[in-house]
């Protein structure tokens, strides 16, 4: 697993090189780096394990037990769910969409991150506000009031909360800490920090850029019990969705998560070799089909929901929906954003646009939304 450089050497005879033949051709670079990427994410230093990311999986777990606080039948107030979030320094709210505001490529001038966790709040606040109610299931929802419908807790616009919350987090913690701060990180190289161009540093058994690229792989397999294979077990956030997206599912299609894990493994060993070019490629590959697989659920829930009006299925899918469509905004494809904080927001008050929130949705909206992100988006 040692980078190797592979040297062309051009023999002249009689042929002539003609000037078309300038510097300016797509020739491969003759000092290109090979990777070899090892069959597992495993690595090692002097025969000790460089890899770590309790950070993340410790957040990931933190983010579960507000999700399961959220979905369960014991009323709570706004204090006890804070203390669940602080419990260990979790910094949960401290890095969700800890980008939003430093990046202007991403149509997000006016948007900043206080907008976000107040989207946040709002949601939890809400849950909390009603979990009293929710604690007795002969209360019933219908419209402009909370409780139950079917096994599902709403509150009074039809919404349920638990969903609304996890997938948020898919984009605004996952894919945003993925795609737009650790991986960009190990690009931006603009503050001349050492670690860009020099991995030699081990003032821990990691380097600063492995233990980077490392968080961003704990976003997505935290809270997985075996990272040494493409499944992903006791997923919650985006590995749980990631982990959907197999070899001949019934999903997308596309084996995304074969893919998504062989890019991680490429990278990281792309950066032990110091190879920048195939890092390069590995982290596209991987902000492209985790952005991919936001963007299909967004618009699989979507459709989805509008199948279901009039059931209790129909609020679970659609409050589903709308995280996955708040996910929109942190989609990184090609190096760019997809959808713009100003067009997810629209999206959104589409959604909520009813004087009875949820209740009023038609199947019309919900597929035409769904077939606007399907124009953005190539599931491939």
């Amino acid at each position: 697993m040692k980078t190797k450089n592979i040297f062309k050497v051009i023999l002249l005879s009689t042929v002539i090189i003609l000037s078309s033949c300038s510097s300016d051709s797509d020739s491969p670079d003759p000092m290109a780096c090979v990777v070899d990427a090892p069959l597992t994410y495993s690595f090692e230093h002097e025969g000790e394990n460089t890899v770590s990311y309790s950070g993340q999986a410790n957040r990931l777990s933190v983010a579960k037990q507000v999700y399961d606080a959220l979905n369960g039948d014991v009323a709570m107030d706004r204090a006890t769910i804070d203390a669940i979030i602080d419990n260990d320094n979790s910094k949960l709210l401290t890095k969700t969409a800890e980008n939003v505001e430093n990046s202007n490529s991403r149509g997000n001038a006016t948007f900043t991150r206080a907008h976000l966790i107040d989207d946040l709040n709002s949601i939890i606040d809400t849950w909390c506000a009603n979990s009293s109610t929710f604690a007795d299931p002969n209360n019933i929802a219908s419209a402009g009031t909370a409780g139950y419908y079917g096994s599902y807790q709403l509150d009074a616009r039809g919404w349920e909360g638990d969903q609304q919350y996890a997938k948020m987090l898919i984009g605004a913690l996952c894919l945003e800490q993925v795609a737009w701060d650790y991986l960009t990180k190990m690009g931006d190289c603009s503050g001349g920090d050492t670690w860009c161009t020099d991995n030699e540093d081990r003032s821990s058994t990691y380097t600063q850029r492995e233990h980077y690229y490392d968080e961003a792989f704990g976003y997505v397999y935290g809270l997985d019990d075996n990272d040494l294979d493409a499944d992903i077990n006791n997923g919650l956030l985006l590995g749980k969705y990631l982990n959907k997206h197999y070899a001949g599912n019934n999903y997308s299609g596309v084996d995304y998560r074969q893919r998504v894990y062989d890019a991680f493994k490429m990278g990281r060993q792309a950066v032990v070799d110091n190879c920048n070019e195939e890092l390069e490629r590995q982290i596209e590959i991987i902000n492209s089909s985790l952005s991919k697989v936001v963007a299909w659920h967004a618009q699989n829930y979507l459709t989805g929901a509008a199948g279901a009006i009039g059931t209790a299925d129909f609020h679970h899918d659609v409050s589903e929906a709308w995280g996955f469509v708040y996910s929109l905004q942190f989609m990184k494809v090609n190096g760019m954003p997809v959808f713009s904080h100003s067009q997810v927001m629209g999206m959104l008050n589409t959604l909520d646009a009813g004087a009875n929130g949820a209740w009023d949705l038609d199947a019309t909206t919900l597929n035409s939304m769904a077939s606007d992100i399907n124009n953005m988006v190539t599931f491939d």
